[in-house]
């Protein structure tokens, strides 16, 4: 099937007029009109906050001038109100939350400040983050090595246009590219994202243009996506003498249209989305181009023999469908703000209330890649999501599972394939409201069933066992359980950074399933502890540098593994899903913009 999509760019500013929020114009204010709008955009560091006599005064100071601030204009087209409307709290909220969803905005604060006249001032203050970034990729998981480097500017020119240029070289993955993203599209609220360059094994391009649901009060959203990749899924082939990985090349292509709807009020929406996609992978030269990786040595690969060929054939079968999707969700969300949680000092966004989500695609034409007619499927997925603010209790939960049913010629010999599901809890416990002081639990579960595509979990890794490296025990069923103490510091120089600590018991169990190469681990688990920074203070984003160890009465000092995450990746902040789960779902369509944000 072809699609032109050569017109979408140039109806873009009319669509987003149409798209705009509603307004209160023409109503009575019980609150007050809105008679005048102040920006007071911030630059990275308050200097007022510093020692007048601090020995690196300068720097800060310096690091406030090459920073571009955030422009005014930019945080004014993102409010959700005007000079000459109605007061309204939910949208001075909802204003808030959008600023402070941008990665280059530490923190944001709107609020009205009543007149003689009866009308209101609204101050918006916005902090930034420093946007420049250099990262040299190094990993000491298996030793010091470099991966590579990544140039990034997440706020150029102030204007929120994130550019960056990268080459990634960790273990399969070898990528040399390119990639632009603006949220100010033609200057509408139109998402745009181009990403394009090399990998191991040939090209990638990714185009998507989104218009997403605006805050809560948001009633149309769309998106259009493309995405072309040749690239590599590893295997660990953990228990092998001679082999440390598997690598299966494929190619990766998928493209959809989806516009929704949302009817109800702010709090209790329900949700409708309709699209077209179009999906396909295919394996070109299946079993000739299947290589090993002795000793973790990815540069230097080997042939496969016919028992690795025989292990994971059955998820090498080519396929492609087009679909239309249906999308059906109840949404009711409120948000609210707690410190101290992922960030150290920052403030974050909870998610409160519940969504359930649907979504269904029938499969009208599918080819498989000799052109041969396939077997018609039906895409089915369905989650929830929960999330309860108490004294000094935050919680955030999820499930989700999707499969397709595949139904022969007629009807006949209907089946279920590619069957995924998982499910996630976050408990956050502050004693007395201490935000000093935060306890944090996380129960994890993931798994595949039937499974005709590209899939392995592993056990170990950053978001799994941190006391194992990330191919230790692979298999298709995985529970974790985390227990995490998370302490504040007085830091050293409070203007400077942030400070804290971290103490973990990681428990968790891998089941073999039908995953090629797995294993059956049993209970095993590590503990680890380390040093928490966030920098610039109030950020977000929080560098971790942890030691972490297996239990047990065979674990040595030489197991020791020591972990540099530049980001926060458990809690609620990165989200509840699976990432390792991620890379194998390629059927149907999971619109950003319709679920809730975990």
């Amino acid at each position: 099937m072809r699609l032109s999509l050569g017109l979408v760019p140039l109806c873009l500013p009319f669509l987003a007029l149409s798209l705009a929020p509603e307004r209160g114009l023409g109503q009575e204010c019980p609150s007050g009109q809105i008679s005048y709008i102040f920006v007071d955009n911030n630059s990275i560091f308050d200097l007022s906050e510093l020692d007048p006599e601090a020995s690196f005064r300068w720097a800060y100071k310096l690091a406030n001038k090459l920073h571009v601030r955030t422009r005014e204009e930019f945080i004014l087209d993102e409010l959700l109100f005007d000079v000459g409307e109605c007061l309204d709290s939910l949208l001075l909220e909802e204003s808030e939350r959008l600023l402070r969803a941008y990665r280059f905005i530490g923190d944001a604060d709107i609020f009205g400040i009543p007149q003689p006249d009866g009308t209101q001032h609204v101050n918006v203050y916005t902090q930034d983050e420093w946007t420049t970034r250099v990262d040299l990729g190094i990993r000491v998981d298996d030793g010091i090595k470099i991966d590579g480097i990544e140039i990034t500017e997440e706020n150029f020119l102030g204007l929120g246009i994130l550019a960056r240029g990268f080459i990634k070289k960790d273990k399969e993955i070898q990528d040399l590219g390119v990639e632009v993203e603006t949220p100010r599209l033609f200057k509408t609220r139109w998402n745009a994202r181009v990403s394009l360059g090399n990998t191991r094994t040939g090209r990638f391009w990714e185009e998507s243009i989104t218009y997403p649901f605006v805050g809560e009060v948001g009633r149309v959203g769309a998106r259009q996506s493309i995405l072309w990749r040749e690239t590599v899924f590893s295997y660990s082939t953990e228990g092998s003498p001679d082999y440390t990985h598997l690598l299966l090349p494929f190619l990766d292509q998928r493209w959809d249209i989806t516009v929704g709807g949302r009817l109800g009020r702010p709090g209790k929406l329900t949700v409708l989305a309709l699209g077209i996609s179009r999906e396909s992978i295919e394996f070109r030269d299946f079993p000739n181009d299947l290589e090993y990786v002795v000793g973790k040595d990815f540069s230097n690969p080997v042939p496969v023999d016919s028992a690795g060929v025989g292990e994971i054939s059955g998820q090498a079968r080519s396929r492609g469908a087009n679909r239309v999707n249906f999308f059906l969700g109840q949404r009711s969300l409120r948000f609210v703000k707690r410190r101290g949680l992922d960030a150290l000092r920052g403030i974050q966004d909870v998610s409160v209330g519940t969504e359930i989500f649907f979504g269904l695609g029938r499969a009208w034409r599918a080819l498989q890649e000799g052109g041969s007619l396939s077997s018609d499927d039906l895409h089915t997925q369905a989650s929830v999501f929960a999330g309860g603010v108490w004294d000094g209790w935050v919680m955030n939960a999820q499930a989700s599972a999707e499969a397709r049913h595949v139904s022969a010629g007629g009807g006949k010999d209907a089946d279920w394939k590619d069957i995924f599901g998982e499910a996630d809890l976050l408990l956050y416990w502050q004693p007395n409201g201490d935000r000093f002081h935060t306890l944090l639990f996380r129960f994890s579960a993931a798994g595949g069933w039937s499974v005709e595509t590209p899939f392995q979990l592993t056990l170990g890794g950053r978001t799994a066992l941190r006391g194992f490296r990330e191919e230790q025990y692979p298999g298709a069923h995985r529970v974790v359980m985390t227990l995490e103490d998370r302490v504040y510091l007085p830091s050293p120089s409070p203007g400077l950074f942030d400070m804290g600590l971290a103490f973990f018991l990681d428990v968790g169990h891998m089941w073999a399933g039908e995953a090629p190469f797995g294993v059956s681990s049993g209970w095993v688990g590590t503990i680890g502890g380390g040093l928490r920074i966030g920098l610039p203070p109030n950020t977000t984003n929080v560098v971790r540098i942890v030691l972490a160890l297996p239990l047990g009465k065979k674990a040595q000092l030489k197991d020791l593994i020591l972990r540099v995450n530049l980001r926060e990746l458990l809690g609620i902040l990165p989200g509840l899903r699976d990432r390792q789960l991620l890379r194998s779902l390629r059927s149907g369509v999971r619109p950003a913009f319709i679920a809730a944000p975990w």
